[in-house]
């Protein structure tokens, strides 16, 4: 039975232990080599491995240091056996293989030189058939505008094998072996640059993106144009030296998106935090703030469901659903069937809280999520909005299921400082707000803060939330759920309604750059557990 992408409990428990900090004595005793003045490894001819024109494979520093206390040589191109099947319109269901040592074969794979090349490849104990990767190949040429475009798979099935450390040192030859493909089609297509020439890699294969993207450069002076991390992996990379990792200086532009990268100790009883936090691309996207993505704190019944009623895919999922999220989300962008953009923001509770919510304005540049975010930066440079390249952290919001896109509003409450409203007083409890569009699209309830607040009158509460786009909306419904503390007599309601008086909301679109004053009827108040409705037409009464 095939393995899925490092989902289960007992894969997952032993990356965790691959990034584990050893005791210095087993540290010291690598190899039996003294280490130098700052704990690394020395470079010397006994710690290189050399594989013809592939090159050699030190363990000096940075590749063996205190972050990668176990490190190995890559095996053998041979044991490695890396495959690459190429896939284009007229080749969907029995792709054509590349012979690396034939060159005279590349012109009959069916791949245009002037054409889109998508490179796309898995991560630990994976492979090239996985379903994921199908659906990411079918959805790139069912949507390629010029009919041209071709993805190749870089299958290393055989490496992604445990142990983990034996894994992360392969993957440096896997690089090395497909910079050399990538670099034979290029002189056998007569490509004039790389430019077209995409690579997207999951988890592990995330950083063999990298390698390939350095060995391309090294070797043959050569430059990607785009690397897409999709949750690159976390254990033996975080914090690492650039070479040792990918990095922004491996492609002309290089996306991350980041969906499971919180710490292990932070999501028991779910094990997890395989991806990492830290940015290293042109653009690092955080979904829903990089990790605890929408859906999965589902029930696992759910997943079982999902995944016909087996318990086994079913598990598998529930433990990996927000690893598993990043591809999910790239494959839903492609055919851009609704706006997905993201906004720089200093952290993702600021982006909450709608700090950054103007687009381009104190260096909040907006960027598309998916196959535009390399235009939509280069467009910020060409039209003088940022001044020079320089990295984002850019945050969204997505939905639990595809289509994952979701429209982002503003919503600013004004609390009435009305002579009622101030004998009133304040109120605790949580808001929520629904969008009505002019042909009565819903957004869906969307909640306004995760925990009660206090409503105090004459002040003013914003937050970003996310639903479902119905254009410019024409009215809005607010509902309050009351918070009631049967030990604090002042949050008692005996002879009235709990109310809030909200003079008027303010709704920013971040996808639409839109902003609209909604008011309630005759100045009416916020009623508990009931929609309360909010229109434009009702502020000028």
């Amino acid at each position: 039975m095939e393995v899925t992408n490092h989902t289960g409990f007992l894969l997952q428990t032993m990356l965790y232990m691959a990034n584990h900090q050893w005791n210095n004595s087993l540290f010291n005793t690598i190899h039996n080599v003294t280490l130098t003045s700052n704990n690394t490894l020395p470079l010397d001819d006994n710690l290189t491995r050399c594989y013809g024109v592939y090159g050699c494979f030190p363990l000096g520093y940075p590749w063996v240091d205190e972050k990668r206390p176990l490190a190995y040589h890559p095996r053998s191109p041979a044991q490695v056996d890396v495959r690459f099947p190429i896939f284009n319109k007229p080749i969907r269901e029995h792709p054509k293989f590349v012979d690396i040592n034939d060159p005279d074969d590349v012109k009959h794979l069916g791949v245009k030189g002037n054409g889109r090349l998508y490179v796309v490849t898995h991560g630990y104990i994976e492979s090239g058939d996985r379903p994921w990767v199908q659906d990411l190949v079918h959805t790139f040429l069912e949507n390629d505008p010029d009919g041209t475009a071709s993805v190749m798979i870089i299958d290393w099935r055989k490496a992604s094998t445990p142990p983990y450390t034996q894994c992360v040192a392969d993957i440096r030859l896997v690089g090395a072996i497909t910079a050399h493909v990538i670099h034979m089609l290029y002189q056998e297509l007569g490509m004039r640059n790389l430019d077209k020439v995409h690579l997207l890699g999951h988890s592990l294969g995330a950083h063999v993106c990298g390698y390939v993207g350095y060995y391309l450069q090294r070797d043959f002076g050569l430059k990607l144009g785009r690397i897409t991390g999709m949750d690159p992996a976390e254990p033996m990379f975080s914090d690492t030296d650039p070479i040792v990792r990918l990095d922004l200086s491996d492609a002309k532009f290089v996306d991350i998106i980041h969906t499971d990268a919180t710490p292990w100790v932070e999501r028991w009883p779910r094990p997890g935090g395989l991806g990492m936090y830290q940015a290293i691309g042109h653009v690092d996207f955080y979904p829903n703030g990089g990790s605890n993505q929408a859906g999965c704190n589902d029930p696992m019944q759910k997943f079982i469901n999902k995944q016909n009623d087996s318990f086994f895919w079913g598990f598998q999922e529930f433990f990996g659903c927000n690893h598993l999220r990043c591809h999910q989300l790239y494959t839903d962008a492609i055919p851009q069937r609704c706006p997905f953009v993201a906004i720089g923001c200093e952290s993702y509770e600021k982006f909450l809280a709608g700090d950054c919510f103007e687009c381009d304005e104190d260096g909040h540049y907006c960027i598309d999520f998916g196959p535009n975010a390399w235009n939509t930066y280069r467009r910020l440079i060409e039209n003088g909005v940022m001044m020079e390249p320089r990295p984002i952290r850019a945050y969204m919001i997505t939905g639990d299921d595809a289509p994952f896109c979701r429209t982002h509003y503003k919503v600013t409450m004004f609390i009435s400082d009305s002579e009622e409203s101030l004998v009133h007083g304040g109120e605790i409890g949580k808001m929520a707000v629904e969008m009505i569009g002019s042909k009565r699209e819903r957004s869906s309830r969307m909640e306004l803060s995760q925990e009660p607040l206090y409503f105090e009158p004459g002040r003013n509460y914003s937050a970003v939330a996310a639903g479902k786009d119905v254009g410019m909306p024409a009215r809005a419904f607010l509902s309050w759920e009351y918070k009631t503390n049967p030990m604090n007599p002042f949050t008692w309601r005996v002879m009235n309604t709990p109310r809030v008086y909200v003079a008027y909301i303010v709704v920013q679109t971040l996808e639409h750059r839109s902003r609209q004053k909604f008011c309630p009827l005759n100045e009416l108040p916020v009623k508990a557990d009931q929609d309360n409705e909010f229109r434009e037409e009702y502020c000028s009464k």
